[in-house]
C-alpha cells in the first residue's frame, strides 16, 4: 500500500475567493419569511398524520359493524372535528400553492423535452392544473359527479 496522501493533493490549482458564505441565522429567525414558510410547510405533516389516524379510526369502525360506523360518522359532526377539517383544508391549500405555485416551476429543467416557457407561464399552468384537479376531486367527493 502506498504512503499517506500529500496534504495539498486536493487543493485547487490557484487560490481564489470562497464561493459560499458560512451559514448564519438571521437576526430575527422567526421574522424571516422563508423560515416561517419552511416551518409551516413542515408542520402540515402533523396535520396529515392526524388526518390519517382519523381515516384509520373510520376504517376500523366500518369493519366493526353498522352501529360503530354510525357512531363514528356522528362523531365527525363534533365542532372540534369541523375545526380540524377546516385546518386540514387550509394546510392542503397552502401546500398545494407552495409546491405547485412556487417550488415546481423552479424545478423544471431548462433544456428539457418541453419548449422553454416563461416562468410566469409555467407557474400559471401548474396552478391551473392544481385548481382544476382540486375542484374535480371536490365534486367527486361531494357526490356531484359519479354519484
Amino acid at each position: 500500500m502506498a504512503g499517506a496522501a500529500h496534504p495539498e493533493a486536493m487543493a485547487p490549482p490557484k487560490k481564489g475567493p470562497t464561493r459560499t458564505a458560512p451559514p448564519r441565522m438571521p437576526e430575527s429567525w422567526w421574522g424571516a419569511q422563508r423560515i416561517r414558510t419552511y416551518l409551516l410547510f413542515g408542520a402540515t405533516g402533523i396535520v396529515y398524520f392526524v388526518a390519517g389516524t382519523v381515516v384509520l379510526k373510520l376504517a376500523w369502525a366500518l369493519g366493526t359493524g353498522p352501529e360503530a360506523w354510525d357512531r363514528a360518522l356522528g362523531n365527525l359532526s363534533h365542532p372540534l372535528y369541523l375545526i380540524f377539517h377546516a385546518l386540514t383544508l387550509v394546510s392542503l391549500i397552502f401546500v398545494g400553492l407552495r409546491a405547485f405555485g412556487t417550488m415546481m416551476p423552479k424545478m423544471q429543467p431548462r433544456n428539457g423535452p418541453l419548449p422553454v416557457l416563461a416562468a410566469g407561464t409555467v407557474k400559471g399552468l401548474f396552478l391551473s392544473v392544481w385548481v382544476a384537479l382540486t375542484v374535480l376531486l371536490g365534486l367527486v367527493l361531494a357526490g356531484k359527479i359519479f354519484p
